[in-house]
């Protein structure tokens, strides 16, 4: 299998459209929103109800620790990994196409993106598998993936906004600023709360010997250092999706579609993206060599 951009026409004796996905694709973002933020919600007022953590800002991922909303955690989380990659794999795509004689710097940014992109995705999927009451060194690896990978793919995709060399879809430098604060604002809470929840762990001493750190309460010595680390790990959660709810603007230009490619006899699938306005119909294209 190898992997080409072709210009202007496709390059194949025989080519036959079998389906599109229209400007469809510029609602993953909030469907990404909606399986996170929704599945967050659930998780949280399961364990509310079931006491199973304490009402005022506990840890993401403690909320869906224990069962029954340990099955939801990790099923929204899984689904928003997977949807996450589509937009990480459009997004780059889109940038490849609009970019086709870009320079080393601008290639390196963008595959750079994708990388990123996929490790965070990666982080949430481990996340919502591995509880950190079950396996806690590798719950913490995969926190670490998506919020790190996360922060610098803010960070990468900003940067290319203020590149003067970098063409998009629609006018993506007005978000430039927008996006860059973001990502300053997601690696100062990143910092913020791995530090806090070391010192809040180091300060805490439960009043009651059968407290946990799922049921930190007021009592409880170095409460106020870890109610700031959770409330900026959710900061840093919120702020990251509202990153990627700006991409919805490009995505709903976006036509992805499926051809069958036939080359020496054989038929073979090939997507390929488009713009969704017809305006430009280059074509980035996989090309299955049989």
């Amino acid at each position: 299998m190898s992997y080409s951009a072709m210009t202007n026409n496709i390059k194949c004796s025989k080519t036959k459209h079998v389906q599109g996905f229209g400007s469809l694709l510029g609602y993953l973002p909030f469907l990404l929103t909606i399986l996170i933020g929704g599945g967050i919600i659930i998780c949280y007022c399961v364990a509310i109800s079931l006491k199973h953590v304490e009402p005022a800002f506990p840890y993401i991922s403690d909320t869906g620790t224990f069962p029954p909303e340990s099955c939801i955690f990790t099923l929204c989380l899984n689904c928003a990994a997977v949807v996450a990659l589509a937009i990480f794999t459009l997004k780059y795509l889109h940038i490849i196409q609009y970019n086709r004689d870009a320079s080393r710097r601008v290639r390196i940014v963008n595959k750079a993106a994708l990388i990123t992109g996929y490790v965070s995705a990666f982080g949430i999927m481990i996340v919502g598998a591995f509880q950190e009451t079950n396996v806690l060194a590798v719950h913490v690896i995969g926190a670490m993936m998506a919020f790190v990978g996360g922060t610098v793919y803010m960070f990468l995709i900003a940067s290319l906004g203020f590149m003067r060399d970098v063409n998009f879809a629609v006018d993506e430098r007005k978000y430039a600023k927008a996006r860059m604060i973001m990502a300053v604002v997601s690696l100062i809470s990143f910092i913020i709360t791995m530090g806090l929840s070391a010192y809040s762990m180091a300060l805490w001493e439960p009043f009651d010997p059968s407290s946990t750190v799922q049921t930190w309460s007021r009592k409880d010595k170095g409460y106020d250092v870890h109610l700031v680390a959770t409330a900026f790990e959710w900061v840093m959660a919120l702020d990251l999706l509202t990153f990627l709810m700006t991409f919805s603007a490009e995505l709903h230009i976006i036509q992805l579609q499926c051809v069958l490619v036939r080359q020496n006899g054989n038929t073979y699938p090939s997507p390929t993206i488009s713009d969704y306005s017809n305006t430009n119909r280059n074509l980035l294209q996989h090309e299955y060599q049989p």
